[in-house]
């Protein structure tokens, strides 16, 4: 037999809060209530231009999505008539291309290992540089388990090379990984301001906003890219007519996207500097801990920055 707890309620383990108590309440802004009540944060299904399904803010959008919209229905169109086994490994099991789907004035033929890396050279960039824009747009928050890749041609350095490799950091040695928009947004803000008392901070932007320009390439550069692409592909017929096209527009879209993780990476490590620095600094007031930093572990000019006296 169980024994209930002895609580005040009307029944057994049944809890009656008065009607006295008053709650806690939050000190928040208007702006703040004002996006709560709008919905502008509640999370929504989104699925974007290459038909993949992922989580985002109702009220964000990327401001590619209608251009890369357009690229990729041009793109899913010419390329719903490549046959079966069109990019097949094996040659001898590769399917014949018509020619009326290759390009004008093309033939019907077997596509090469190189042709059918560029095709899906442009797919992937197109699909990456989705991704990361997403990403720093708010309208793809979902988080992937760990050992899932987001990218499609990112990180493939076996068929790609070194062209698609993802930057590194001394945090991040397995690759630069996409915050999301809360994240992205705090460390571009925290960078840019401390950039304006730091002279080192590397850039290769301008202005006063220099250093979320270099690390949101996706959102403020990329855009050019995409509508030149999408007005190249408007007047192309075939599939590898349209790749040949803009395959070195491509290979743009993925240095921006190769910058934007690098300059991430870098700006993290930097905060993660900045934060050390002040944890040193309140450190020098506790006899043990500065007796410790004095003694053992910094040199002469760390103790000399830090204004120490030693113990």
């Amino acid at each position: 037999m169980t024994t209930g707890k002895t609580i005040t309620g009307a029944f057994l383990d049944s809890l009656n809060f008065p009607n006295t108590i008053t709650p806690a309440t939050s000190q928040i802004s208007d702006v703040q209530k004002a996006l709560l009540k709008s919905g502008a944060l509640n999370i929504v299904s989104h699925t974007d231009p290459w038909g993949r399904t992922c989580s985002a803010y109702a009220g964000f959008k990327n401001p590619h999505e209608d251009q890369l919209r357009d690229i990729a229905g041009k793109l899913s169109e010419q390329q719903a008539q490549l046959p079966h086994n069109w990019d097949n490994a094996d040659w001898n099991l590769r399917a014949v291309v018509p020619g009326s789907v290759l390009g004008d004035g093309q033939t019907a033929r077997k596509l090469t290992d190189t042709e059918i890396k560029d095709i899906n050279y442009v797919n992937g960039a197109l699909k990456d540089i989705t991704y990361l824009s997403n990403r720093q747009s708010g309208m793809c928050i979902d988080e992937l388990a760990a050992g899932v890749s987001p990218w499609s041609i990112m990180g493939n350095t076996g068929v790609h090379g070194s062209d698609v490799a993802i930057p590194t950091s001394p945090s991040s040695p397995g690759g630069i990984v996409v915050p999301g928009l809360a994240n992205y947004l705090s460390i571009a803000r925290s960078v840019n301001s401390l950039s304006t008392v730091l002279a080192n901070v590397p850039n290769v932007s301008s202005g006063p906003c220099a250093f979320i320009e270099d690390m949101m390439g996706a959102l403020m550069k990329a855009g050019s890219i995409i509508g030149e692409i999408l007005n190249k592909i408007k007047g192309i017929v075939g599939v590898l007519a349209m790749a040949l096209a803009v395959v070195g527009l491509a290979k743009l879209l993925i240095d921006i996207i190769k910058n934007d993780l690098k300059y991430l990476g870098q700006f993290m490590e930097l905060l993660k500097m900045a934060a050390l620095a002040g944890l040193l600094e309140g450190l020098m007031s506790d006899p043990c801990m500065a007796y410790l930093i004095n003694s053992a572990i910094a040199t002469t000019q760390t103790i000399s920055n830090l204004k120490s006296i030693p113990v």
